[in-house]
């Protein structure tokens, strides 16, 4: 007589304890299928970023490469240009020199002052280069060091000694 007596609550429970261990074997796989597409979808997530961030590296290296050829040839174009006006005042110069026109003239004499400084072959020669190249409001010098009223101004496309290279 040891048996136990139980109340209607607990034998209740007792019954339902066989459903509740299905109900909670039943979870426990579902709990498993989550975790397993979870994964799936980590794995998944992991590949799109992998094959995200490969795009976007090659789109970079193509757009840098694009830029950096974009700016090679500016910077080509820029420097025939700027060597096609040395050119330009170079042949002005000989011109002049072959016209054998006035040599005390303001404008002779600014030719003959940026060839002998074109001609140091120093920082200077360089200088005055890029002051002709570009357009300059500074007043040239003649060749006994006397400032003239010519700039290397520069008109249109073309290099002209302004009274006022």
């Amino acid at each position: 007589m040891s048996e136990k007596i139980i109340n209607a609550d607990q034998k209740a429970s007792l019954l339902k304890k066989p459903s509740l261990q299905a109900q909670l074997s039943q979870l426990e796989e579902q709990l498993a299928q989550h975790k397993k597409v979870e994964l799936e979808h980590r794995v998944r997530i992991a590949e799109l970023q992998k094959t995200l961030a490969e795009k976007v590296e090659k789109e970079k290296a193509a757009i840098v490469a694009e830029t950096k050829e974009k700016a090679e040839a500016e910077a080509s174009t820029a420097l025939r240009n700027n060597l096609l006006v040395l050119s330009q005042f170079l042949r002005l110069a000989a011109a002049r020199r072959a016209e054998d026109s006035d040599s005390n003239g303001d404008e002779n004499m600014a030719l003959e002052g940026v060839l002998l400084h074109i001609y140091s072959g120093d920082e200077n020669a360089v200088s005055t280069m890029l002051k002709l190249v570009q357009g300059s409001e500074e007043h040239t010098y003649s060749t006994g060091g006397d400032q003239l009223q010519t700039t290397c101004k520069r008109r249109s496309r073309h290099v002209r000694l302004v009274a006022a290279c």
